[in-house]
């Protein structure tokens, strides 16, 4: 069984990466005014306690969340993912954050729908909890690297599918890559969100050449560097497929606040955003 709880990591600069770029993307797709469908591949949780004992052993929260809720900032895009997770705290005290899905439950329109696999039993367990008597939400305790693709194409035809494994596993970067490749074949018109943690390794590196060698349609490829100063995870990344064609002029200064804020060193300067739009 895995060991995996994201519990650990919740509201860290990643986090903080990944849920504002993820709303970016819904808020878009939501301008169509056609219903869509949220898949997501690795759902965890769905929302996390300050106060729980995951979140307070490293307490990776101090460097992410907590940091950019504080500072003083009149940029629509980053405001309103703000705004969210201040809302799901009631305007109060920082003591929940939401992960991905929840996020995304909140952002979504009563005729929207979302489908959540988690893998782990107890995750899934609290999953179930989080998002009781929500009829838009099916949630399967699958193994998204034998069921996504099955998922796909959905009877809505519309999706946003985020894949955001933690690349525990020895093979998991090649999975995650096959798996991208494979659902991206049977449905070329989903908005793919694909998350990464950015490791001084070959396997991190490879995960990345083999996205980008790929021909995918309308790709944006954003990475943020936090800290180079470990071995350990130094920042990460996200590629988009179907990527808004306007997120390059909507975001940049966005993701320049953000890094701003977030990076641990002055002298640090490393935040990569290149659009491959037709």
């Amino acid at each position: 069984m895995l060991s995996y709880r994201h519990g650990y990591h919740a509201g860290n600069s990643a986090d903080v990466l990944k849920h504002f770029i993820l709303l970016y993307v819904l808020d878009y797709v939501k301008k169509k005014n056609k219903n869509f469908i949220y898949i997501d591949s690795h759902a965890g949780a769905g929302k996390y306690f300050i106060s729980d004992a995951y979140m307070q052993k490293n307490k990776e929260y101090l460097e992410g969340i907590n940091k950019i809720i504080r500072i003083k900032n009149n940029d629509f895009f980053l405001k309103n993912y703000l705004d969210l997770v201040k809302s799901i705290n009631f305007n109060t005290e920082l003591k929940i954050y939401p992960g991905s899905c929840y996020l995304a439950a909140k952002s979504l329109r009563i005729e929207d729908k979302l489908h959540l696999l988690e893998l782990h039993s107890t995750e899934f367990s609290n999953l179930k909890k989080n998002f009781e008597g929500d009829l838009r939400v099916v949630i399967e305790n699958e193994d998204s690297y034998k069921k996504l693709k099955k998922l796909l194409p959905p009877k809505e035809k519309r999706a946003v599918i985020l894949i955001d494994p933690s690349y525990e596993l020895k093979d998991e970067y090649e999975k995650a890559s096959k798996m991208l490749l494979d659902c991206y074949k049977k449905f070329p018109l989903g908005v793919y969100i694909v998350w990464y943690p950015v490791l001084n390794n070959k396997k991190s590196e490879s995960f990345i050449l083999n996205i980008l060698k790929e021909n995918y349609k309308n790709l944006s490829h954003i990475e943020m560097i936090t800290d180079n100063s470990s071995n350990g995870m130094q920042g990460s990344g996200l590629f988009i497929i179907n990527s808004p064609w306007s997120i390059e002029k909507d975001i940049k200064e966005s993701l320049k606040i953000i890094f701003d804020c977030l990076k641990k060193s002055k002298d640090l300067s490393k935040l990569l955003f290149k659009n491959n739009i037709n």
